[in-house]
């Protein structure tokens, strides 16, 4: 099992390379200070059909960066689609089995992002049985966060349009520690435990 890990954790770090143009793999360049960016993620939640229930204006339900990850140490894995195969299937699931070990080694709290509305983000969540006290959901309506860090890429073929890749990270207090490129999805969650425990 050790040999596996370690082998998936090199095959992923070979993917982890800056983008520098088209055909690159991207990435966020290690170090970077996601706090310093004004850009905002809106929280997933349900669809409220009246004021007592809830807000649906997004003014409301902005996440800051400085509110997600602020003093924090946040796992973080991105897909492109909630509801979709392999987002479904192979790489949500090892991080719900797993999210008490993240908690163990050292991380505040799982952040699944997806660039999508908040309200299918939330759908999504519920349908996989999420504790929303394990793994936070939050959403990237425009796209915004991935362009603005050049982790946005097209999925026309699949008429899913444009997402971002497919990532996980680990930032502690903004400052992005560990970037994956991730190709196999399956073995995501256990490649940033790995960093989790190697940034303890």
């Amino acid at each position: 099992i050790r040999n596996t890990l370690l082998s998936a954790v090199k095959k992923t770090r070979l993917s982890t390379t800056t983008a520098s143009g088209a055909g690159s793999r991207r990435s966020i360049t290690i170090g970077t200070d996601l706090k310093t960016s004004s850009l905002t993620l809106q929280a997933a939640r349900p669809w409220y059909m009246s004021p007592e229930e809830g807000s649906n204006d997004a003014t409301d339900n902005a996440k800051s960066m400085t509110d997600l990850l602020e003093g924090k140490t946040v796992a973080v894995f991105g897909v492109p689609a909630p509801f979709t195969g392999t987002c479904t299937n192979e790489h949500f699931p090892p991080y719900q089995e797993m999210a008490q070990q993240f908690l163990e080694e050292g991380c505040d709290g799982i952040l699944c992002y997806a660039v999508s509305d908040p309200y299918a983000h939330h759908a999504w969540a519920k349908s996989l049985k999420n504790d929303f006290d394990a793994i936070e959901f939050v959403a990237d309506p425009d796209c915004s966060f991935a362009q603005a860090y050049d982790i946005n890429t097209g999925y026309h073929d699949t008429s899913l349009g444009e997402r971002s890749i497919r990532f996980s990270m680990l930032v502690k207090s903004g400052i992005v520690k560990t970037f994956n490129y991730v190709e196999d999805a399956s073995g995501d969650a256990d490649v940033l435990l790995a960093d989790a425990k190697a940034n303890k």
